[in-house]
């Protein structure tokens, strides 16, 4: 099972080229980012005032920075043999990177940006009135890159549990025993011989549901 460990590490990786996050106001989408885009601070926006369709006034994020770190961290330590301390760096590199993308992203939340905006409404004026009600309609959605990535470092920390407490190929024997009963060709139907039944007046024999000799009427036996 340690050879697939670098499988759910690779696309947690390259999961981060995916779109990951969409913040829209009253259903007009306003700005997108890729993994890569948060982590660096390039969201593309639509917004008339943006060049080119990106912003690049955004901060470097440093938690999805050191996120991408402990993966990259991790699938390199992959590649090396199995061993007691190679399957604790797994484990370790997978929970970090897991708190480090929660670190980075969980300020962009719309519960964080009312509260946000609640603290700069403080001053009563009519500015941050106005940002505390189009904080109340924004709308964040998160896509399949951020889930796919949440999936693959779950999975290799899974596989790396497995690993290092000893049952990985015990499992892994498992999933090849099911694979091989689900791929195997299931054995032709044997043919039943047809009952019959014979008449005890005229002797006659009949096959089927025929309960009942149709020339005199005797019950079949």
């Amino acid at each position: 099972m340690w050879k697939w460990i670098r499988i759910p590490k690779a696309i947690a990786l390259l999961a981060f080229l995916l779109p990951w996050v969409t913040v829209s106001c009253s259903g007009q989408e306003v700005v997108s980012a890729s993994g890569f885009g948060m982590a660096l601070g390039r969201f593309s926006s639509q917004l008339p005032m943006a060049t080119n369709g990106a912003s690049p006034s955004g901060s470097i994020n440093l938690w999805l920075i050191l996120g991408l770190a402990a993966i990259v961290a991790g699938l390199v330590v992959s590649f090396r043999a199995p061993g007691r301390r190679s399957t604790l760096i797994i484990i370790g590199t997978s929970v970090a990177a897991l708190a480090l993308i929660w670190l980075g992203t969980m300020r962009l939340t719309k519960a964080n940006l009312l509260r946000e905006a609640a603290k700069r409404s403080g001053s009563g004026s009519f500015e941050n009135t106005m940002d505390q009600a189009a904080a109340a309609m924004i709308r964040i959605d998160w896509h399949f890159g951020f889930w796919l990535s949440i999936a693959g470092l779950v999975v290799a920390l899974g596989m790396a549990w497995l690993v290092h407490s000893g049952r990985g190929a015990a499992v892994e024997a498992a999933l090849r025993d099911i694979l091989s009963s689900r791929g195997a060709n299931p054995a032709p139907p044997t043919d039943q011989p047809v009952p019959t039944l014979t008449c005890s007046a005229c002797g006659k024999r009949y096959s089927g549901e025929t309960r009942f000799c149709p020339d005199d009427g005797t019950a079949l036996s």
